[in-house]
């Protein structure tokens, strides 16, 4: 029986967990400005909130009018529009800062159980957390961080025969396929254990067919309850084969490891591989597939690196625990990581993580931030034309726009729909033909001015010193407000 002393006290798990909710708040406003889809976001679910419909065409551009939306992220949005009404900017960054701080703690103990070694699983858990930060951004993927997190988990316990519910994979998968389109990777991830168990045991494979054919058939069948129903995968693989718009997205691209910001995830597969062969173990067909297509998946693109480890932390713990089981050196440190064990264990301390992030989101809804500068939680002028968007509000100019497409979400949050935009970084939407043509705009090459008159442009709000800022400056137009983040000119 254990004594009520232990619900008293936080376990180790618990402060894991509060320090990493409330260092994801302190970088709210980094996590804000990071990147600048978040406006499309809360634009489309404030317009799902308000119609109590999901449009089935995007309403935001004037190139893309009668173009199908794709809302792979429609539940999000609407979980973003809302907070935002009721708790503003802090509502959202507490929704992000939880989602990370969920994430990191379900793979923490995932890689504590795992690998029964307090020492591998703070180590590779704090890799973890480092590698993830990279893509700290409040957008919808951070729900895919806290599913992958929690699907992983499922996956290894089903394969190990630890846990027979295979109906909740489709129950995860029908959230997932609507909180955000990286729901393939659950899939992915799926595939995967099932390939490793078949191979691994040849003489079973009529048993692995019937214990893995049900979740990944009913959670393949899941992602088709969606509005786009087939049409979200048609748009996933089309943003796939696509190298134009995905080498318009800087997170679409490799990561280029001579960045300290990459480092964490070079030591993390280094920990893995070099364990692994170090300790001469010989690694299940299973673990070896999830090592091999993990790590492929992370190098093939920076914004996979953060997925990658979360889903590979718990193998990465038990290989690192094996070998430092084996190595004399280590007899002292794993010692005490055995009595932090035994004093962790009986904690039951839950009470006092929930009661934190009650505080922290009672101070985040009161608009209290924990900015270390103080600041409030707010979009900076020097990444989104702020100023120049006031100004535009008190004098809207007559007609269409241009604008550079990372802005494109800040403006619609604020402009529309009295305003539609040029372009934005919902490049799934805008298709091939349309990215080629805002990048012919945007570079000001030969033909811009045939973009302009098809669409009629009148005006333009744009970064100073693009090579379309100053090709309009040389063809007269006149520049109507000018600060340093942007110039808003007009067509004379």
């Amino acid at each position: 029986m254990k004594s009520p002393l232990a619900w008293l006290f936080p376990s180790l798990k618990n402060l894991w967990f509060i320090l990493l909710l409330a260092g994801a708040l302190a970088r709210g406003n980094t996590l804000l400005n990071a990147d600048g889809d978040l406006g499309h976001h809360l634009a489309l679910g404030r317009l799902i909130l308000e119609s109590r419909q999901i449009p089935a065409t995007d309403p935001f551009s004037f190139r893309t009018e009668g173009v199908p939306a794709i809302p792979h992220e429609w539940l999000t949005e609407v979980i973003f529009a809302g907070l935002e009404k009721a708790f503003g900017l802090g509502g959202i960054v507490f929704f992000s800062a939880l989602l990370i701080a969920a994430a990191l703690t379900v793979t923490f103990t995932a890689s504590l159980r795992r690998s029964r070694l307090w020492i591998a699983a703070l180590l590779i858990s704090g890799l973890t957390l480092a590698t993830s930060a990279t893509h700290w951004i409040t957008r919808p993927h951070l729900v895919t961080f806290l599913l992958l997190a929690v699907w992983t988990e499922q996956v290894e316990t089903f394969a190990r025969e630890e846990q027979r519910r295979w109906w909740i994979f489709p129950l995860l998968m029908l959230a997932w396929a609507n909180l955000h389109g990286m729901f393939v990777l659950g899939l992915f991830s799926l595939g995967l254990a099932a390939a490793g168990n078949w191979f691994e045991f040849p003489s079973l494979r009529g048993q692995t067919l019937r214990r893995f054919a049900p979740p990944l058939l009913t959670s393949a069948l899941a992602t088709l309850f969606t509005p786009s129903g087939l049409g979200l995968w048609a748009a996933i693989l089309r943003l796939a084969g696509s190298s134009t718009i995905t080498g318009l997205t800087s997170e679409y691209a490799v990561a280029d490891f001579h960045n300290p910001g990459f480092w964490p995830f070079l030591l993390f597969l280094g920990l893995a591989l070099g364990a692994g062969l170090l300790n001469r173990g010989v690694f299940p067909v299973r673990d070896g597939l999830a090592l091999a297509g993990w790590t492929l998946l992370g190098l093939y693109s920076a914004r996979n690196l953060p997925l990658a480890t979360l889903a590979l932390a718990p193998l990465v713990s038990d290989i690192l625990a094996g070998w430092m089981n084996a190595q004399s050196g280590f007899i002292r440190l794993i010692a005490f990581s055995r009595r932090l064990e035994a004093a962790e264990r009986p904690l039951r301390g839950w009470l006092w993580a929930g009661l934190a992030a009650l505080a922290l989101f009672w101070l985040t809804a009161r608009g209290i931030s924990l900015d270390p500068q103080g600041r409030a939680y707010q979009f900076e002028p020097d990444k989104f034309p702020v100023d120049a968007v006031t100004w535009l509000e008190n004098h809207p100019p007559a007609g269409r726009m241009v604008n550079e497409f990372d802005w494109g979400g800040y403006l619609l949050l604020r402009l529309w729909p009295k305003q539609q935009i040029f372009m934005d970084g919902h490049t799934h939407i805008y298709g091939e033909e349309r990215t080629l043509e805002y990048l012919q705009v945007i570079q000001a090459q030969p033909g811009w001015e045939n973009s302009f008159n098809r669409w009629e442009i009148n005006w333009a709000i744009l970064k100073p010193d693009t090579p379309l800022a100053a090709a309009l400056t040389a063809s007269g137009w006149q520049v109507l407000y000018r600060d340093s983040t942007a110039v808003v000119l007009e067509q004379p």
